[in-house]
């Protein structure tokens, strides 16, 4: 006995492709709202940002230590008069060269041959979680030292205002540093920054400004 052909329905396939079209065109808004966002608030926050030679384990330790060691340099001798953005970056430009002698002196007394360059320079940063405030993907002015090739996983904070965490067990921001963000910022956007994470961990390979906030203590890899 012959049975009769069934043709599948078209709906769910065109269903789903309808779905997937309005959820890639919602998280593209949303990325876009994202980087509007931190175009917004980049004029008054600074990053720090310091590649490794390479990956080696030693050479990440390395980035570790002279991390710890530059921003240790900054605090003591950053006079209060530094009280902006502009005042730190003529700041960083004018101890440049004390910066780099610094940090080089420090790698001579590991026995470490290669040498670490300061520079100023616009970098694009992957969305990132301070305690309670979220600063959003996007591109930023920042303070970029390179250690020897600089081709191992980088290490990034908030220089200005300051939020760089080096102890693993306090990580909350200093009053004084939120409140000159606070003072730069309209209301709307400060609220913005708040922390709003979802529990739900996805990969957004489209949308890498989607993807879930990275903690303040994480490194990561960044074109």
């Amino acid at each position: 006995m012959k049975t009769k052909s069934m043709s599948r329905p078209l709906f769910p396939p065109l269903f789903f492709l309808l779905l997937l079209f309005f959820l890639l065109l919602s998280m593209g808004s949303l990325q876009k709202s994202r980087e509007d966002l931190a175009g917004r608030i980049a004029p008054s926050i600074l990053r720090f940002h310091i590649l490794a030679n390479s990956d080696s384990k030693e050479d990440q330790a390395v980035k570790l230590e002279v991390r710890s060691y530059l921003l240790d340099w900054i605090c003591d001798r950053l006079p209060e008069t530094v009280n902006s953005k502009e005042s730190m970056v003529s700041w960083l430009e004018e101890n440049q060269s004390g910066l780099e002698s610094a940090a080089g002196h420090f790698l001579m007394q590991k026995g470490i041959s290669y040498q670490a360059h300061l520079s100023l320079e616009r970098t694009y940063f992957p969305t990132r979680v301070y305690d309670d405030l979220v600063i959003p993907c996007g591109t930023y002015d920042a303070a970029r030292v390179i250690l020897g090739k600089g081709k191992g996983h980088n290490w990034w904070c908030v220089l200005y205002p300051r939020f760089c965490f080096l102890d693993e067990v306090c990580k909350e921001i200093p009053e004084e540093s939120r409140d000159k963000l606070r003072d730069k910022l309209n209301q709307g956007d400060y609220s913005l920054l708040e922390d709003h994470r979802p529990d739900v961990k996805i990969r957004f390979f489209f949308f890498p400004c989607l993807d879930p906030v990275l903690p303040s203590h994480g490194t990561g890899q960044m074109a």
